[in-house]
């Protein structure tokens, strides 16, 4: 009887045992998945309360990297962005060049040096690659990005988030197919046309005269008429004043620093492009 009882007892022990042993296992869980959502919905809180964070959170996609050029026009470039996708922008800039931008949603922004340093400031400090993150501090939208460097402004530029980064795009993602930087012709970029005009216009005040233009031609004939409208459309075969023969005038600018630099560009799409002597004009028409 003794023996019998002994026996039932631990019994009961036993089950009693793997029924807390059971229970216990229950209970950690659900403390364990309790511990483990608790993360996410912290961290979306966190992003959605503060906007745009310090450093971007997602590595930016070669295929979603652009090359453009800059120069003293703004460029604007459209896209879309979330939360989850970023896009970039990669230019080459030298060493003390101004970079401007400007946005027209809110958006957040990163710029990277080419030692992959966050820049917290419009002016560059190094010549090289240079590279524009964008991101939306929420949900996803179009936004029209302008940029441009050295570029002639009476408001003071925008500024990128200054901050420290931790991580930044790798070179070796980023195209290397960027134009030389050293060339005048990279200084104006392809996407700026076609304009109905692409020199400088006559200036208002009677104060501004005499002035200077400087010419820019193409030989004349009629492919490169056509070539010189589709990006000015009001180019035009006219007599130079210099050698009286006839060229098709392209555009005229009032510094010969800028006339140069479309000569340059007009050679890189076709070739023969030349300035004549600057033509003075007195007095306002």
């Amino acid at each position: 009887m003794g023996k019998s009882f002994k026996a039932r007892n631990g019994e009961l022990e036993m089950k009693s045992l793997h029924y807390f042993t059971k229970i216990l296992a229950n209970c950690l869980l659900l403390i364990s998945f309790g511990c483990a959502a608790m993360p996410n919905i912290q961290n979306q809180s966190l992003t959605t309360s503060k906007g745009c964070l310090d450093k971007p959170e997602l590595s930016l996609d070669s295929q979603n990297v652009k090359l453009v050029v800059l120069g003293e026009q703004m460029l604007t470039e459209s896209g879309i962005v979330s939360q989850s996708k970023s896009i970039g922008y990669a230019f080459e800039a030298k060493a003390n060049q101004k970079l401007t931008y400007k946005m027209d949603k809110n958006v957040c922004i990163w710029i990277f040096t080419p030692d992959n340093q966050l820049l917290n400031t419009g002016v560059l400090p190094t010549t090289g690659k240079y590279i524009i993150q964008v991101s939306a501090p929420q949900g996803s939208t179009t936004v029209d990005l302008s940029m441009g460097l050295d570029v002639a402004q009476t408001s003071p530029p925008s500024t990128p988030n200054s901050s420290a980064v931790t991580s930044a795009p790798s070179p070796e993602n980023i195209p290397n197919s960027a134009p030389p930087a050293n060339t005048t012709a990279t200084r104006i970029s392809r996407s700026n046309f076609p304009k109905a005009s692409c020199g400088d216009p006559l200036p208002t005040n009677p104060n501004d005269y005499p002035v200077d233009f400087y010419p820019v031609y193409l030989p004349d004939s009629e492919a490169n008429l056509q070539i010189a409208q589709r990006f000015c459309q009001d180019a035009l075969s006219k007599r130079r004043k210099d050698s009286r023969t006839r060229a098709v005038q392209v555009a005229a600018f009032t510094s010969k620093q800028r006339a140069i630099e479309f000569r340059d560009f007009l050679n890189s799409e076709t070739s023969g492009a030349s300035i004549a002597p600057s033509t003075r004009i007195q007095n306002k028409p």
